[in-house]
């Protein structure tokens, strides 16, 4: 189809593919680098391959941002497939990596409108706003609307996760060894969220069944019944929980888009196996 707009974000969306494909929302992979080899997200290594592996791992995996040259390749796709005047890609926060600075970089490379939106949050949160500006995109906004709408939308996200471990905080130099002894002594789990573009302790709690109570207790605390509600739901290899989330969300807010879907490997890095979170966009 021949638009305004091309929408796309960084693969860290955790967009579900089929959805992101029907919707005409393009990725860019992040990258994965583990033991001199370099994957790219959800095309050289799936989220279930990575958790196996990750649990075992000696050596922990690092994560960077695509490359100007896969930037500027994936910019010139999307133009060329949709016959957009501009393209806009949604990054993850560019407190938490450099993909906001690479994309930005690559958009001076091409001779095209390219708006490179820090969403100054991440992961389902930032694919809640690419799907809100697909729509709008679908609608026929035009490319000034759109830059004031993109902003807008990421404005409107909330992002909040638990994890069932402080080890791969430690592992991936997030957290000291002694906050991971107390943590795992005290069979602590903490509850983190989006804060001006970082991650932020929001509580923390005891056991997991406390952690899963907490989460849908805390969900309905930000929600807004008087507006309608678009709900990403996140899980680290734990489908169960998850579904048992969803469930709840569905018979309790009815929303108008929900989202499901595995935390992508170079997220997965620091939360590790086990974790749950959400997404609100109101």
């Amino acid at each position: 189809m021949t638009t305004h707009i091309a929408v796309m974000t960084d693969s860290t969306a955790d967009l579900p593919t089929d959805l992101a494909a029907q919707r005409q929302i393009y990725s860019v992979p992040m990258h994965i680098v583990w033991e001199g080899r370099d994957y790219r997200d959800r095309i050289d290594i799936d989220p279930e391959s990575f958790y196996a592996r990750l649990v075992t791992a000696r050596e922990m995996p690092t994560t960077s941002q695509p490359s100007l040259p896969e930037l500027v390749s994936a910019y010139e796709q999307a133009r060329q497939e949709t016959g957009a005047s501009a393209v806009f890609i949604l990054t993850l926060s560019s407190k938490l990596s450099g993909v906001y600075n690479a994309a930005y970089q690559a958009a001076k490379l091409v001779d095209f409108p390219v708006h490179v939106i820090d969403t100054q949050t991440g992961s389902v949160a930032a694919g809640l706003a690419a799907l809100g500006l697909a729509d709008a995109r679908d609608a026929g906004i035009n490319v000034a609307d759109a830059v004031v709408l993109a902003r807008e939308l990421v404005q409107r996200t909330k992002m909040i996760f638990a994890l069932d471990t402080l080890e791969y905080l430690y592992r991936s130099g997030r957290v000291s060894s002694l906050q991971r002894l107390l943590g795992n002594a005290l069979r602590i789990k903490p509850v983190l969220h989006v804060k001006d573009g970082g991650i932020a302790m929001l509580e923390q709690v005891r056991t997991r069944q406390r952690m899963l109570q907490r989460l849908r207790e805390i969900l309905d605390e930000v929600v807004d019944r008087s507006k309608p509600i678009r709900v990403g739901v996140l899980h680290g290899m734990v489908p169960d929980d998850m579904q048992a989330f969803v469930d709840d969300i569905l018979r309790t807010y009815n929303p108008e888009v929900l989202v499901q879907n595995t935390v992508c490997a170079p997220v997965a890095v620091h939360t590790g196996p086990g974790s749950l979170g959400f997404a609100l966009l109101q």
